[in-house]
Formats: structure tokens, sequence, C-alpha cells
């Protein structure tokens, strides 16, 4: 499946700074960095199911948030950008 991850975590304090860096950390370990706080990538529905429960252990549910958009048919991502372009397909030789 391919799955866009989206977060957004409260860096107000320094423990949420921390989080963040955890968090980037983490979906940097299963997905490809696009923008910011955007990852993307093929995962296994185990991979996701591990990411997703590492996630859970990580944020503050009451400041933070993450969205998943999971896409089970990857023929069906069109992925359209204006600007620059990054694909995070590139760095493979």
């Amino acid at each position: 499946m391919y799955i866009v991850a989206v977060y957004d975590i409260s860096t107000i304090e320094k423990s949420g700074q921390r989080r963040l860096n955890r968090i980037m950390k983490l979906f940097r370990k299963y997905l490809h960095h696009t923008q910011k706080s955007v990852f993307e990538g093929e995962l296994s529905e185990a991979k996701f199911f591990s990411l997703k429960r590492e996630s859970e252990k990580i944020i503050n549910p009451k400041e933070d948030y993450i969205v998943f958009y999971r896409i089970d048919n990857p023929r069906n991502v069109d992925r359209i950008t204006v600007g620059l372009d990054f694909d995070p397909t590139d760095n493979f030789i």
C-alpha cells in the first residue's frame, strides 16, 4: 500500500521539540521525507501497523496529531506538483 503521512507536533514546550525530533526519525525509517512534515512511500501492512503503533507511543494526543492517507492501489495515485518537483525515489540508482 502507498502511505502519505502528515503530522503536526506542538513545539511550544521543550518536550514538544523532542517529540518532533523522535517522530521525524521514526518516519524516516519507514517513508521518504518529501516536505517538512510530509512523508510518503510504499509500506507493507505489517510495517504500517508498526509505524502507527510506534507513533502513538511518541505523540501527546492532547497536543499533536498525525494523519495517514492510505492508498491501497498505487496505480490510483496521481502525484501533481506545482513548482519545484521533489521525487522521493530520485535518490535510487
